[in-house]
This record gives C-alpha cells, sequence and structure tokens, in this order.
C-alpha cells in the first residue's frame, strides 16, 4: 500500500508539537515556581550560579522554546483541516508571546544578575512577567493543543480517548519538568555552597514539587494499568505493558535508591561528591528509561489513525 505523505506530515507535525508545547509548559511551571524564587537565597557563589544557570538555559529552555514556536507555525499548513484556524493561529500568537517573554525579559535579567548580583526588585518583576507572558499564554496554548487532540481522537471511545489523552498530555509535560531537573537543577546544586544550601533546599514547598514533579511522574501508572482494558483500538498491549514496565522500574529506583540516598540526605546537608554522584547515577540510571517512556507514547501517537487526515 503506498504511503500517504500528506497524512504522514500530518500526523508528525500535530505529534511533534504535541511534544514541543508540553514540554515548554513543564519547563515554565519549574521555573516560575521552583527555580527562580531559589535565586533569592543563593549568596556565596551567586554569580557562578547565575552564570551556569543562563549557560544551561540555552539549550534546556531558549532553543526549546523557539522550535515550540516553530511548530506551533508550521500547524497553519500542516494541521487536520478540521482543526479550525483561528486555534491554530492564537496558539501561534501565544508561542510567540512566550517565546519573547523569554528572550527578551529573562534572559536579559539573567545576563545582568550574572554581572551586577542579585536585585530582588527585579526578581518580582520577573515573576510577574512571566506568570502573566509565559505561564497563562502557555497554559492556554495546552487548552489548544487538548481540543486538537480531542477532536483527532474523536473516533475512539469516550473513557479510552480521555485516558489516552491525559496519558500524553502528563507524559510530555513531565519530559519538560525532567529536564528542569536533571539537566538544569542538578548541576545548579553544585555551585549553591554549603552557607545558602538548607535555606535554598526549603524554598520550594515539598507539597508544590510533589503535585509539579512526582505527581505528574508516575500517576500516568494508574492510566496505563487502564489502558490494558480502554484504549485506542489502534494501540498494541506490547507498548501500553512496556510502558508500565519502563514506570514501574522509575518508581521502585526512585523510591529504593534516590531517595534515601540521595534526596534524604541533601535535606539535612550539603555534599557536593553526593550532588555530583546524583546527577550521574541520574543520567545512567533513570535518563534511558524516561527517554523510553517517551519514545513509547509518541509510538502510540503514530499508532493511531483517524479518518480526518483521509481529507487532508
Amino acid at each position: 500500500m503506498p504511503v500517504n505523505y500528506n497524512t504522514t506530515a500530518t500526523k508528525w507535525a500535530l505529534l511533534i508539537y504535541s511534544i514541543l508545547t508540553l514540554r515548554h509548559f513543564g519547563i515554565a511551571m519549574m521555573l516560575q515556581f521552583i527555580v527562580n524564587p531559589q535565586f533569592a537565597n543563593v549568596h556565596e557563589n551567586f554569580m557562578l550560579y547565575t552564570k551556569t544557570y543562563h549557560s544551561l538555559m540555552i539549550w534546556v529552555g531558549y532553543v526549546p522554546a523557539v522550535l515550540m514556536l516553530l511548530s506551533a507555525i508550521s500547524m497553519i499548513w500542516l494541521a487536520p483541516t478540521i482543526f479550525p484556524k483561528w486555534a491554530i493561529y492564537v496558539s501561534v500568537v501565544l508561542g510567540m508571546i512566550s517565546v519573547v517573554t523569554t528572550l527578551w525579559v529573562m534572559m536579559p535579567i539573567y545576563t545582568q544578575w550574572a554581572i551586577t548580583g542579585y536585585d530582588s526588585a527585579q526578581n518580582q518583576y520577573l515573576l510577574s512577567q512571566t506568570l502573566y507572558f509565559q505561564i497563562i499564554p502557555s497554559a492556554l496554548q495546552v487548552v489548544i493543543l487538548i481540543s486538537f487532540l480531542h477532536t483527532y481522537l474523536q473516533e475512539a471511545k469516550p473513557v479510552a480517548k480521555w485516558i489516552f489523552l491525559l496519558v500524553v498530555v502528563l507524559n510530555f509535560y513531565n519530559m519538560g519538568t525532567t529536564s528542569i531537573e536533571g539537566s538544569l537543577a542538578y548541576p545548579l546544586w553544585e555551585t549553591v555552597g554549603a552557607k545558602d544550601w538548607l535555606a535554598y533546599r526549603q524554598t520550594p514547598p515539598n507539597l508544590l514539587f510533589g503535585i509539579m514533579f512526582v505527581f505528574a511522574a508516575f500517576c500516568p501508572i494508574f492510566l496505563l494499568i487502564a489502558m490494558f482494558w480502554r484504549r485506542p483500538k489502534e494501540i498494541p498491549r506490547y507498548l501500553v505493558t512496556s510502558y508500565l514496565l519502563f514506570v514501574f522500574y522509575l518508581f521502585v529506583i526512585t523510591l529504593l535508591y534516590f531517595v534515601p540516598d540521595f534526596q534524604v540526605p541533601l535535606n539535612s546537608a550539603y555534599a557536593l561528591s553526593l550532588i555530583k554522584k546524583l546527577g550521574t547515577d541520574d543520567l545512567i540510571y533513570r535518563a534511558p528509561a524516561g527517554l523510553a517512556l517517551q519514545v513509547i507514547v509518541a509510538w502510540m501517537f503514530l499508532k493511531i489513525k483517524p479518518s480526518i487526515l483521509n481529507g487532508d
């Protein structure tokens, strides 16, 4: 059977748009509520901390934000014709607002801090601007994306559709939160210093971090169990089983190794060697499994064959 290249391009465009939009929202949430408030508690090595943050954010946050905008623009031409054009244009405008805030509000402040030092008034300005011009636009982008995915999955039964939709949203949102935790936060911890560590460590409330990061990471366990019985018909059971095996592995190794051996000791004292080992072991033992989860969900997504693409 010949390949319909228009259909293939549309599926890939929607998948990439979904990944980058949800990843961007996860990054924005972590920066706004976890990372940015911590600047106020870094004094001993503030210049080093800020320079490290700025250099890491180029690849963790800035470049992906631009790619997210480009993916939204691509939807103007590649989205299924059933998607309303006005919603696509609104998503592009929201993406532009978020990227402009990243490049022309966040970047200049971080650059200035690396030279002149921390300014509390600037930090309050930063948090207010990112709330109104990054968090809210990104959240609205996610709402539009969910409406697109709801339409895309319209042939699936209602329960199966919403279970899979939630898996997609949580999985790719978690892609953003984990990139901040592993690729930004752990290297930053090395620069904090012993004097500031306890105050720095206690800045984000544990409950807030638990909801934004831990809950989003492991909630899909329950959704994937439900997918054994309720899932879009094109998704094979072996993909569901594979996802569950990887996410159970991550849950167990986090609970039995990373929490007691790293997180608990670091709650009471600064230990540079322990922080370095945490970053290394996270890269070795958790990052590959995390990548596997993203690949599996993307594979599930590409398995879907909605009839709405037949008209493209």
